[in-house]
């Protein structure tokens, strides 16, 4: 029996967090063109803080684990960074929580995997833009396509799992299949993300990076590129939650920053300042925001296409400069994917 839909909505209704994102670090060893992260392009206007020690994220550990939270995303910037990081990976485990990581690969050691041998990570998911001739340009470090790879095989052969994840734009779009190819032929598991986010600061220039409507129908109509299971949707509920952000989702930033989660950028508090208890239950934004259903979303609320959308507040703040508004990729998705679904 698959109890994965029943937690999740037991958990989005009592407001539990059940899966924290962890960025444990913003720095990172590449600059890829598309990243929404204005730290690593050197476009942050506030000297970089303290991070959190490794006894502060203990801490962080053991406030979720006693508000019910069971899943750890480790991400970053580049969470193999940290010194720390098998520590860590050990500490939650013996918690009990479940960790998945993602990374681009780089700073991945042999001793960094023997660290991780029996903790409790089931998973890395490494960001890969296909062969070297287009993820080299993108991450704008020759050989990190062929390190990638290396890393990817690597893990898998030490007995985790891997799955390669691609941003769908225009310099990526025609690779796709190279990639799907080559995550089978090693095992991997592989996934294409239409959504190609605006910096967290704004900056726009993704814009002109976005494969175009059509790139993306072939890419959603493609049962080998995107299969059936990848779809599955129900009609949300007039009276449900807009999405799981704030409800059964939250963010740490590295300087110990909260988040609803890491696309929805709103600051709710600091750990530093405030214990994540009293955050999560008493900060006016997320008591507005709790109560703020599907059918207040006025102009999605009524759209024909509204089953088949998977549009994100976070975006729709980026985009629109309202966590209300649709926005140009969820609603040419949704049109898709009405189209071709019965």
């Amino acid at each position: 029996m698959n109890l994965t839909p029943y937690l999740n909505r037991v958990t989005l209704l009592k407001n539990i967090p059940v899966t924290a994102q962890i960025e444990l670090t913003y720095r990172c060893p590449q600059r890829c063109v598309h990243c929404y992260l204005p730290q690593t392009s050197g476009r942050a206007k506030t000297v970089p803080l303290r991070e959190l020690s490794t006894e502060e994220w203990e801490k962080v550990m053991l406030q979720l684990k006693g508000m019910g939270c069971l899943f750890l995303v480790l991400t970053g910037g580049e969470p193999l960074l940290r010194p720390d990081l098998a520590a860590l990976c050990r500490r939650a485990t013996k918690l009990g929580f479940a960790i998945k990581i993602f990374t681009s690969g780089a700073g991945l050691t042999r001793g960094l995997m023997a660290g991780l041998r029996g903790t409790n990570v089931s998973r890395f998911e490494l960001s890969f833009y296909g062969p070297p001739h287009i993820h080299d340009p993108i991450t704008g470090i020759k050989g990190s396509g062929l390190r990638a790879l290396a890393a990817a095989r690597a893990l898998k052969k030490a007995g985790f799992r891997v799955k390669l994840k691609t941003p769908v734009m225009k310099a990526t779009v025609g690779e796709l299949g190279y990639i799907a190819a080559l995550a089978r032929k090693n095992g991997f598991e592989y996934a294409f993300d239409p959504t190609l986010t605006l910096a967290n600061d704004g900056e726009r220039s993704n814009l002109s990076r976005r494969a175009g409507d059509r790139e993306l129908e072939a890419l959603l109509t493609d049962p080998v590129l995107n299969p059936v299971e990848n779809n599955a949707s129900s009609t949300p509920a007039a009276d449900s939650p807009v999405c799981g952000a704030g409800h059964n989702t939250v963010c740490v930033g590295p300087y110990g920053d909260i988040y609803p989660c890491l696309q929805l950028q709103i600051k709710l508090g600091n750990l530093r300042k405030k214990s994540l208890r009293r955050i999560w239950d008493s900060t006016p934004w997320l008591k507005k925001w709790r109560n703020t259903a599907v059918s207040d979303i006025k102009e999605c609320a009524s759209c024909a296409d509204i089953e088949f959308c998977s549009r994100c507040p976070g975006v729709s703040l980026l985009e629109e400069g309202d966590i209300g508004k649709p926005y140009k990729t969820a609603c040419a998705t949704a049109k898709i994917m009405h189209r071709i679904r019965p």
